[in-house]
Formats: structure tokens, C-alpha cells, sequence
């Protein structure tokens, strides 16, 4: 179940209704966090929702490519639908991104559109960047080399040679310590925001 974040709703005598909010009740989200935006309309009508990221950068939510964006009154939308395959994942920079739905009867309502009979809400929501973590390599041998891998990019760094303390952002990271002559030890580990933690490593040799 999920909370409501009351939207500011711009309206005019005789408009649609229209109801937007997400699914944090307090809208402060970090990076990788996953973005859900619903919707409910009081009658049927056409729906247009816009994603403005912290650069200004303009994106469309709703409805998909092809479609006019006409909706049920009755209903509560979910974006992403449950049947997509994807989710929207926060990815920052830190900052204010702002989410606009607009609702028309004749038409389908696009952003900045100035024509009559348009109703808007706006919800904003917040963007934080975490604390950062450290993580303190000390391996035997000596020298050994530090690979991470980020699980849920799949990105993967050199980090340098142990000893060694790396800051790191908080998350899910798969670790390689390699050394010529020596089996490698890969593991995957969680770590949260603040949070500072020693890793000990002993390679076999071959």
C-alpha cells in the first residue's frame, strides 16, 4: 500500500479533477531508488504527464508513444503500469525534479499549453545523494588488486591495489581480489550509508 504526497492542484471552475502523488508519503529519494507516480481523474478524460529532471530537461511519462492518453474516471493509475516490463529508477543529480500532469476533456493536453480548460497538478519531489562508505581492502598476500562491480549497473572499476580504503556509495557491489599466482576470491556485499567496514582477504596460491 502505498502513502500520498498531496499534489498542488491548479484548477479552474468547470475542469477535471485531477489527483497526482507517488509512492513515498515524505517525496525524498535517493539515487537507484525506484520512482512510482499515480493518478486519478473525476471524470473521463485526456491525461498528459511530464518528468522535469534537475537540469530542466523535459520528459513524457504518459501516456506511451501511439496512445492519446484518454482515461476512466473511477480509477487510480499506476506509472509504470503493473504489466511494464521496466520500473523508473532515480538516477540524480541531487536537486528538485518536478512531475506535472495535465487533464483536458477535448483534448490531449500538452506541457505549457495555455488553452482553456486544462487542469494541472504538480508534485515535487527531492533527490539526495547519500553518505558516502569506506571500505578498507587488506589482503595476504600484499599488492593484491580490487575490482568492484556496481549489481545494479553492472558497471565494474579497478580500485587499486591492497591495502587500500576506497569510498564508496552505499549499495550492492560484487568484490574481486586478484593476484598473479593466486586463486582469485570474489564476494558480494551491502553496504549502507555512513557505514565504514574493514574486508579481509587471504588468497590461496595456485
Amino acid at each position: 500500500m502505498f502513502c500520498t504526497v498531496l499534489a498542488l492542484l491548479i484548477s479552474f471552475q468547470g475542469t477535471v479533477e485531477l489527483d497526482l502523488w507517488v509512492n513515498k508519503e515524505e517525496p525524498i529519494y535517493q539515487p537507484f531508488e525506484n520512482l512510482s507516480v499515480f493518478f486519478s481523474v473525476s471524470e473521463d478524460c485526456y491525461v498528459t504527464i511530464y518528468d522535469i529532471e534537475v537540469g530542466g530537461e523535459e520528459d513524457r511519462l504518459f501516456p506511451p508513444d501511439g496512445e492519446d492518453g484518454w482515461v476512466e474516471s473511477g480509477r487510480v493509475y499506476r506509472i509504470p503500469a503493473d504489466d511494464d516490463e521496466f520500473e523508473y529508477r532515480i538516477e540524480g543529480p541531487a536537486g528538485i525534479e518536478t512531475i506535472i500532469a495535465c487533464a483536458a476533456r477535448e483534448f490531449p493536453p500538452v506541457l505549457h499549453d495555455q488553452r482553456p480548460g486544462i487542469t494541472q497538478a504538480v508534485v515535487e519531489i527531492y533527490i539526495k545523494e547519500p553518505e558516502p562508505a569506506k571500505l578498507r581492502f587488506i589482503s595476504t598476500p600484499d599488492d593484491c588488486r580490487i575490482y568492484i562491480t556496481e549489481v545494479i549497473t553492472g558497471e565494474k572499476e579497478y580500485a587499486g591495489r591492497a591495502p587500500q580504503t576506497i569510498v564508496i556509495r552505499p549499495g550492492d557491489y560484487i568484490v574481486e581480489i586478484k593476484r598473479t599466482g593466486f586463486f582469485t576470491m570474489k564476494r558480494r556485499i551491502a553496504i549502507n550509508a555512513g557505514e565504514q567496514r574493514r574486508i579481509f582477504v587471504r588468497l590461496a596460491p595456485y
